[in-house]
């Protein structure tokens, strides 16, 4: 019979349809419903999303539906046991470097080396606290590839991916510009009014593009300072409104797809940085654009949910499948040799960035085929009461 750990934790099921930058998510598998519902508690009650599965058949369905971050599993169940799960986790295409921790209250199974050499990431022996089991997870998440990458080690293969497209990203709007400038130098006074005017409107789109490219380019190199504590100034909702028009609006002019852009904006007041507001947005709308065919809708929304302003940036695009979101590091182009997107491919390390200055964070949803969207959510800024004149 299993033996419970020496925390009473309760617990009620839980499950979700996104993605979350902030929070990792936990699979727990155990014959045992009452101890799988008590460690899901415990977890919970220190910010990870949990779910729960009482055999590995059931498992199976539920961490390939999930896509969880970690599986915890006890060793001797009924049917297969957790070995066996292991071993098919780490034959699966999906679940293959998915971490993975064995536990057990049997002393037949409590051999740890005999646990690492199946393939488990680690070992827990029952009773254990909840302590233990906290430091357990968040020790595998940190080590883990996908859910703690090193963040030197990334941003180094962010430079060498910056400097692979240099040459490209760079040079490519530079000569569109110096050539028709060339062109209207040249031959300016034997040209209609409407081919000058197509000239200098190919002239602003490559500057355009460039601009971004360089703009993007410093701020990936930066990282925007992201520790900074500067405090931002406090932007009303009428201001917020601007800047996410503001950002979407480059963005779809660039396409030239503002006819397919749908804003429906109402503000809020927020502390965060009038420059980088913009930016984020442009860069989301610019993704959802990019991954869109011209005369698909992209729907930009903003409103006020509690205590929180939630903007959502959404496409009718070819999306994402739920690995590809799942592996969603600091930045990555995916099957970039098959749909040859412009740019250096850091938006969404950009915009992680900026949510992180701006105490805020991103959610995406994607179905391959459908869309995909993406949602922002900030606090709301809290008014500050001012003394009134001759207060003590």
């Amino acid at each position: 019979m299993n033996q419970r750990p020496t925390e009473p934790w309760a617990a009620t099921p839980e499950t979700t349809t996104h993605v979350d930058d902030t929070v990792r998510w936990v699979h727990i598998v155990d014959d045992d419903p009452a101890l799988g519902n008590a460690l899901a508690a415990g977890l919970r009650a220190h910010g990870y999303h949990t779910t729960f599965s009482s055999t590995v058949d059931i498992a199976w369905s539920q961490v390939h539906e999930k896509l969880p971050d970690l599986i915890i599993c006890d060793i001797n169940m009924p049917g297969k046991n957790g070995y066996r799960f292991l071993e098919e986790i780490r034959g699966d295409p999906e679940l293959g470097s998915c971490p993975f921790v064995l536990m057990t209250g049997n002393p037949m199974y409590s051999q740890p080396r005999s646990a690492m050499d199946r393939g488990a990431d680690d070992f827990l022996l029952k009773p254990f606290s909840l302590e233990t089991l906290l430091a357990c997870v968040d020790a595998r998440l940190r080590r883990n590839g996908i859910s703690g990458q090193n963040e030197a080690a990334l941003v180094r293969e962010l430079r060498n991916t910056l400097h692979r497209g240099l040459s490209h990203e760079f040079f490519t709007p530079l000569t569109g510009i110096l050539g028709f400038a060339e062109m209207l130098e040249q031959e300016g006074d034997t040209m209609s009014p409407a081919e000058v005017k197509d000239g200098l409107r190919n002239i602003m789109q490559s500057a355009r593009r460039l601009h971004r490219t360089l703009r993007n380019y410093l701020y990936a190199l930066d990282r925007l300072d992201p520790d900074s504590f500067a405090p931002f100034p406090v932007l009303s909702p009428g201001t917020i409104v601007q800047l996410v028009q503001q950002g979407a609006l480059l963005a779809a002019e660039r396409h030239g797809r503002k006819a397919d852009l749908m804003l429906d904006v109402a503000g809020a007041s927020i502390q965060g940085g009038a420059t980088e507001i913009p930016i984020l947005v442009e860069e989301l709308v610019e993704n959802a654009l990019g991954f869109s065919r011209p005369g698909t809708p992209v729907k930009v929304r903003g409103h006020r949910i509690g205590s929180e302003w939630q903007l959502t940036v959404e496409d009718a695009g070819r999306g994402m499948t739920r690995q590809q979101l799942k592996n969603l590091g600091l930045f990555r182009q995916f099957e970039h040799a098959k749909f040859q997107q412009q740019g250096l491919g850091v938006g969404l390390f950009i915009v992680r960035q900026i949510l992180r200055r701006n105490r805020g964070r991103l959610q995406l949803e994607s179905n391959p085929g459908a869309g995909t969207k993406c949602t922002v959510t900030l606090p709301i800024a809290h008014p500050v009461r001012r003394r009134s004149e001759g207060g003590g």
